[in-house]
C-alpha cells in the first residue's frame, strides 16, 4: 500500500533502502531518540529489519517516507506495529536534513488517518524521550495525549531515559 501527501510518497520499504536507513541510523542525533535501533547502524542492521518487517502481524504498517519527486529515496520511516500484548505502537523518523521542514507532521497525520478511518483501529500508543520536544510537538499536535511518563531503554544512548508514554483513541481523534 501507498499512501500520498501533498509532499510525500508513503510505500513500502524496499530492500535498497537498506543503504539510505542506515546513513541515517549512523547519526546519533537521530538515533538517540529512538528506542530500538542502535548506533553505529550498519547496513546490515537495515537489512535484517526489513526482511524481519515482513513477517511482523499483518495489521502493523510500517512505510518509506519519501519525497513525491524522489520517490526512491528514503528520508525517513512511519509506522504502527502490533506489540506482543496486541496494542498498536506508532514511531517514526526523520533524516536530520529533513528536519523543521513539517515533513513528519504531514506523514503522521496521514498514517494515523489510514489507523482510524480505514484500519479501524481504535487506539495507538507512542512515546517520546523528555528531551525531545520536537517529537511532543508532532505527537501532542496529533492529539496523543499523555498517559504517564517511565524510564525506556535507548540502544543508541546505552541507557535508560525518561519518557512521556502517550494514546491516540479514535474517538479523541473523529472529536478533534
Amino acid at each position: 500500500m501507498e499512501l500520498e501527501t501533498r509532499r510525500l510518497l508513503l510505500r513500502p520499504l524496499r530492500d535498497e533502502d537498506a543503504h539510505a536507513m542506515a546513513l541515517a541510523g549512523n547519526n546519533i542525533n537521530v538515533t538517540r531518540n529512538l528506542a530500538r535501533v542502535k548506533n553505529p547502524y550498519t547496513v546490515d542492521d537495515a537489512a535484517g529489519f526489513i526482511q524481519r518487517q515482513r513477517s511482523f502481524d499483518p495489521r502493523s504498517r510500517i512505510f518509506a517516507i519519501a519525497f513525491r519527486c524522489a520517490p526512491d529515496e528514503l528520508i525517513g520511516v512511519v509506522s504502527y506495529e502490533v506489540d506482543d500484548g496486541g496494542k498498536f505502537e506508532f514511531g517514526y523518523w526523520l533524516r536530520e536534513c529533513c528536519w523543521g521542514m513539517g515533513l513528519m507532521k504531514e506523514a503522521a497525520k496521514a498514517v494515523v488517518r489510514l489507523a482510524f478511518d480505514v484500519d479501524d483501529i481504535a487506539e495507538l500508543n507512542s512515546a517520546f524521550h523528555d528531551d525531545n520536544p520536537a517529537s511532543a510537538k508532532i505527537l501532542f499536535g496529533l492529539g496523543f495525549e499523555a498517559t504517564g511518563h517511565r524510564p525506556s531503554f535507548s540502544l543508541a544512548q546505552g541507557r535508560h531515559v525518561p519518557c512521556t508514554q502517550l494514546r491516540l483513541t479514535q474517538q479523541k481523534d473523529r472529536a478533534s
